[in-house]
């Protein structure tokens, strides 16, 4: 309830913890009143009589659970280690940062005080009259609507977890309040309640509090700040200042009020605390831990695993799979790659707007902070023309020039920011050694990215989003997607084991299936809208053309398809229709990453992990990670498919990492709508995925394929990988047994003609042994493949079982699928 000063004093009663209770309105009088009121009073000062007793004997018995207070001491953190053994992060049950007797200023004292138990200093810890009081009202009303908890009682609720909300539990926190206040000075028990206290967002006490939320100690609190802490711990997770900034002003208003009304602040200070506005540490996402996801994916196994009580209590040691150099790169991949494509979309405006105090207000983003190049600050702008403007930041002035605005493509700078604008800023190192300024915003795209290291199944960088801080959720381990044409390899590699080889050709033209509803068919259709003819299985993948992807699955079998995919470690459910071959199932990042690992792994299935190995306090050993392989297919057959996806890169819809100086074989999804943006791929060490969309499905943007929102994430990784040699260049894939290499045409897959050399194209391609190409090109191919596909026709011969234009299958399109890439 927000607190509004009335013209003039009048009595008013409050409960012990300071909070006047709710007014009902009066009812009727009923016959029998005065045998009602008096039985009401009888509960009353028997309720009295009975905490008067509970005094006495908490004064004359001993209460041993008071006495551990004198050797309290916090539980033992867990402590995650990197792959190299350096620190991580850190868990406990309580975020806490202890206040010694003496340090909790008094402006908070007065504010959790007016709020909580205005009478503390009056009261041995039972405040009877709030006894009275409280017991009249719940007996009048029929119910519990009304606590008598002093100060501290409600240390005795957080030391002993006296939790409940009945008669019980106020007796048993009443002996333990007692007790307390004979072993301690008040001072002392008014620390213990800063120091025990929740405070939401996993915090415990008011330093930690006041740390994460206004990122200052308690002793710099001003009025409103104190004021607001002593609001959250009524209902810490409702009074949240992150999450509900409009509920925590009202409540901070409230308590505001409260000390106004027992006159610890002069009307004057209430006055100006309430107008201020509630400013609390906007996060910076460059403050975020190394590996912030990651560590969290850590936390929730080692709690499923071990329990919250071990997690948090018993000092485990963990090491883990990350490698810090790849999680840098990672980490820097997707952040550039998000603000390039947010860019692209424009200014979408301040974060806030102040109207007094420009040059003297202090933003809490700024508390504790240093001007380094190569970071984000908020800014106030103090001023703004067409050509520049004057930021603030601290105490030091910068100059904005139109060339650091220039991606919001805005003509005039005025004309983004003007004078009271609060907007994120960063800070670079000039060529003249000064330093400059670039307007920036957080991104609204989300994205998701991991490094495998195939062999193993460790996973060495993860990143689950833009900013951990502004989400938590885990996009490569808890997002369920559909991966476009990401999925199409699973279709390739299905064919391979039915004995087709990349030579296969297939016939790219308009052609229907029964769709997932009987009564409509299903098309598919090109992402270019045309269709080519006859093409090579090879081709076909290169350049994710979908109608032959679609159509080899009907050939192959979606059954077959589908227990393809689950050996390689795709878990999720896979619908049993054409479109699975298009991508039509949600799958979950790190399980597609998992999958194309198995190919580079010459068929081997690896399931990934995050730790290598956990350990008590004592060093005593609980697990110890060794990888688990089984056989999804032969090493033939995964090697042809790696071969296949190569060419993806060599000259098809991967084509921007081709420079790159090692081998690299991957391929490109998106789904119709554009709203799903995928690169997967690896190296022959590593497997790494990304992908790019927003959290609310929704197109990204016309033209936003894999190949232009997710792949510059990927190949940013990799060049970062080659520049600090964690990717070794030149390295290659190895070729198994049972494969043979050679020379063939490339748009037929036949052998070319001897002494053709330079007159035809061809391609080095991969065949199982024994499945080579017999037939020679004839260079009248290089006429027909010229013609439309359905002059094409002629010169093809259907496989068996193959839809055709007009034959089986065929008919009018009812159902257009979309197209995927």
């Amino acid at each position: 309830m927000e607190y509004e000063p009335l013209p003039e004093r009048r009595p008013e009663v409050r409960s012990a913890t300071g909070r006047p209770p709710e007014r009902r309105p009066r009812r009727a009088p009923r016959s029998g009143g005065f045998w009602r009121h008096l039985w009401r009073w009888a509960w009353a000062y028997a309720l009295g009589l009975g905490a008067a007793s509970g005094v006495f004997a908490a004064a004359v018995i001993h209460m041993p659970q008071v006495e551990e207070l004198e050797g309290f001491t916090p539980d033992l953190i867990t402590e995650l280690y990197d792959a190299r053994g350096e620190p991580l992060q850190i868990y406990a049950v309580e975020h806490r940062m202890l206040l010694r007797e003496g340090e909790v200023p008094e402006l908070l004292q007065k504010a959790i005080l007016a709020v909580e138990d205005d009478r503390f200093f009056q009261h041995g810890g039972i405040d009877l009259n709030g006894v009275f009081r409280a017991a009249a009202e719940n007996l009048r009303a029929g119910e519990i609507t009304q606590g008598a908890s002093t100060l501290t009682m409600q240390v005795a609720e957080n030391l002993f977890h006296t939790r409940g909300r009945d008669w019980k539990r106020k007796i048993a926190e009443a002996l333990l309040a007692v007790e307390i206040e004979k072993r301690y000075s008040k001072q002392q028990i008014l620390t213990l309640y800063t120091n025990l206290i929740y405070m939401s967002d996993g915090n415990y006490g008011m330093e930690a509090a006041a740390q994460a939320y206004f990122n200052k100690p308690v002793a710099e609190l001003g009025l409103a700040e104190a004021a607001t802490l002593a609001g959250i711990p009524q209902r810490p997770s409702t009074y949240n200042p992150f999450r509900n900034p409009e509920l925590v002003t009202r409540r901070r208003n409230h308590v505001l009020g409260r000390m106004r009304q027992v006159e610890s602040i002069t009307a004057e200070q209430y006055q100006q605390a309430v107008n201020e506005p509630l400013l609390v540490v906007k996060r910076r996402p460059e403050k975020a831990p190394l590996g912030a996801y990651f560590s969290e994916e850590v936390r929730r196994y080692l709690e499923a695993r071990y329990g919250a009580k071990t997690l948090y209590g018993a000092g485990l040691q963990v090491r883990t799979t990350l490698d810090p150099a790849v999680q840098r790169a990672v980490e820097t991949a997707v952040r550039d790659q998000l603000l390039a494509l947010d860019h692209r979309r424009g200014w979408r405006g301040p974060n806030l707007h102040l109207d007094d105090e420009l040059e003297s207000r202090d933003l809490p983003s700024w508390r504790g902070s240093e001007l380094t190049p190569g970071t984000w600050y908020e800014g106030i702008v103090l001023r703004s023309s067409a050509d520049t403007a004057e930021v603030r930041i601290h105490d030091q002035r910068f100059t904005l020039e139109r060339d650091g605005i220039a991606w919001t493509r805005k003509q005039r700078l005025s004309d983004a920011l003007r004078r009271g604008d609060v907007a994120w800023f960063r800070l670079e190192a000039g060529e003249d050694g000064g330093r400059r300024l670039l307007l920036e915003q957080e991104p609204l795209m989300e994205s998701a990215a991991v490094v495998l290291e195939s062999a193993t199944g460790a996973i060495r960088g993860m990143v689950g989003g833009w900013d951990f801080e502004r989400s938590k959720f885990n996009r490569v381990t808890q997002a369920q997607r559909q991966v476009g044409s990401a999925f199409k390899p699973f279709v390739y590699g299905a064919a391979l084991e039915l004995g087709f080889t990349p030579a296969d050709t297939i016939f790219d033209a308009p052609v229907s299936f029964m769709g997932a509803d009987a009564r409509l068919s299903y098309v598919p259709r090109n992402y270019s809208g045309n269709h080519l003819g006859i093409l090579t299985l090879r081709r076909a993948l290169e350049k994710s053309i979908n109608v032959p992807a679609v159509k080899l699955l009907d050939l192959v079998g979606v059954e077959r398809v589908i227990d393809f995919a689950r050996r390689c470690g795709i878990h999720s459910e896979l619908p049993p229709y054409p479109s699975l071959a298009l991508g039509s199932a949600d799958l979950v990042p790190i399980e597609l990453a998992a999958g194309y690992a198995t190919f580079v792994n010459q068929g081997l299935h690896v399931e990934p992990y995050l730790v290598e190995s956990v350990a008590t306090a004592d060093g005593r050993l609980l697990e110890e990670h060794v990888p688990q392989a089984q056989k999804a297919m032969d090493a033939e057959i995964a090697y042809v498919l790696t071969h296949m996806l190569e060419g993806v890169v060599d000259r098809g819809t991967g084509a921007s990492l081709a420079r790159l100086p090692l081998d690299l074989a991957g391929k490109t999804g998106t789904t119709n709508d554009f709203s799903d943006a995928w690169f997967v791929g690896f190296t022959p060490r590593y497997t790494i995925l990304s992908w790019v969309g927003y959290d609310v499905k929704k197109p990204l943007g016309h033209g936003m394929t894999g190949a232009a929102a997710a792949l510059p994430i990927w190949k940013g990784i990799a060049e970062r990988g080659l520049e600090e040699g964690w990717i070794a260049e030149g390295e290659s894939f190895t070729v198994p047994p049972g494969v043979t290499l050679m020379a063939v045409e490339h748009s037929t897959g036949l052998l070319p003609p001897a002494g053709a050399e330079g007159s035809v194209r061809t391609v080095r391609e991969a065949f199982v042994s024994g499945t080579e190409p017999t037939r020679d090109y004839e260079f009248v191919w290089a006429r027909a493949l010229t013609l439309p596909w359905y002059q094409q026709r002629a010169f093809y011969i259907p496989k068996e079982g193959e839809r055709m234009p007009g034959g089986r299958g065929g008919g009018d399109p009812a159902t257009p699928a979309g197209e995927t890439r």
